[in-house]
């Protein structure tokens, strides 16, 4: 999710459930929900080190533990927190419940996450939501400006509430959060059932996936690998029948040789095959010898703007692999 979103969802669930905590503790909760995208730096050091960091350590469950241990302790050495005895049993908790949000909300995206780095570096993804979700934003901001609304008002005509402010908003913005996301996981499973039972071109499907519209949460980037080709179209659902919402595009599979075999066995390919979705190769004869390039159709699908990697690979005329690197794709149309 965008830092926006991670910010009011930490903000909501300060509101609702801790909602006496005092103003360092207000920012320690919303810097919990924030900090996992530290990682996002990574990309400042390259494509390969950004497909190894993003998402990994700083999104796992050893991290959130270090977060709440490291609260915890300064919260007991801290001497403004001295004074404020209730919340010093809690602040761990919060900033656990924080961090553990943000990677939720993570792996409801189609990005891949490593939640048990550093025991293990399988990335997981239930592909139900959009990195920028403007209904959620909106339901978020809703339960943090609406009850400031009401306590300009409240202030102008005398009142004043003896309950915590926004509390209620926040528990009933977040609870329309979550059957938000039930209602998008009903979607997508609807999606890739249908994805599943139906022929594409005649072949039946050997692997599929289901991407989530940056706005709409009833259109679904689809992609279906059949044995010799790779198709993509927009699905509709919305939680009933599932019907095509586009074309579909097919993109023919490339036919095995000395040529590809090698290039998958670089080190460039053999790095980004780890984490590509649906891999598609493209080999292209050149004067000295061959290029292949390899990118991830997951990318083509959702039309990522920015930081879609592919890899790079040139060889000889013997099949020798002569160069492969990580390389940043530039914004534009995909002619694969």
């Amino acid at each position: 999710m965008d830092p926006l979103t991670h910010g009011l969802a930490s903000l909501a669930l300060q509101r609702g459930f801790f909602p006496r905590a005092p103003w360092r503790a207000v920012l320690a909760i919303v810097v919990a929900g924030l900090i996992a995208d530290i990682d996002f730096l990574s990309a400042s050091f390259g494509p390969s080190a950004y497909l190894r960091w993003n998402r990994t350590a700083s999104h796992s469950i050893a991290f959130i533990v270090s977060l709440a241990f490291a609260s915890f302790l300064f919260a007991r050495s801290a001497r403004w927190i001295n004074t404020l005895s209730s919340w010093r049993e809690l602040s761990w908790l919060a900033v656990a419940a924080a961090a553990s949000l943000h990677l939720l909300m993570d792996l409801s995206q189609a990005d891949l996450v490593a939640p048990f780095w550093p025991f293990s570096w399988k990335r997981f993804s239930l592909d139900i939501a959009p990195s920028i979700d403007p209904w959620l934003i909106v339901v978020l901001a809703s339960a943090i400006l609406f009850p400031e609304l009401l306590r300009l008002v409240g202030d102008e005509i005398g009142s004043r509430s003896k309950s915590p402010r926004g509390r209620v908003g926040a528990i009933i913005a977040l609870s329309i959060a979550l059957l938000y996301f039930g209602a998008r996981a009903m979607f997508h499973s609807s999606v890739t059932a249908a994805l599943e039972s139906r022929t594409v071109s005649g072949e039946m499907p050997r692997r599929f996936a289901a991407f989530p519209d940056s706005v709409s949460p009833f259109l679904w980037h689809s992609i279906v690998e059949t044995e010799s080709a790779l198709h993509l179209f927009t699905t509709r659902s919305m939680g009933g029948d599932v019907s095509y919402a586009s074309s579909v595009t097919t993109l023919r599979k490339p036919q095995p040789s000395p040529i590809l075999s090698a290039a998958q066995t670089s080190a460039a390919a053999v790095e980004f095959l780890k984490i590509a979705r649906f891999p598609k190769a493209l080999v292209e004869s050149e004067a000295e010898g061959f290029s292949v390039e390899i990118q991830d159709l997951k990318d083509q699908a959702m039309q990522t703007p920015s930081h879609a990697i592919f890899a790079d690979i040139n060889l000889d005329k013997s099949a020798k692999v002569v160069s492969s690197e990580l390389q940043w794709r530039k914004p534009g149309p995909t002619s694969h």
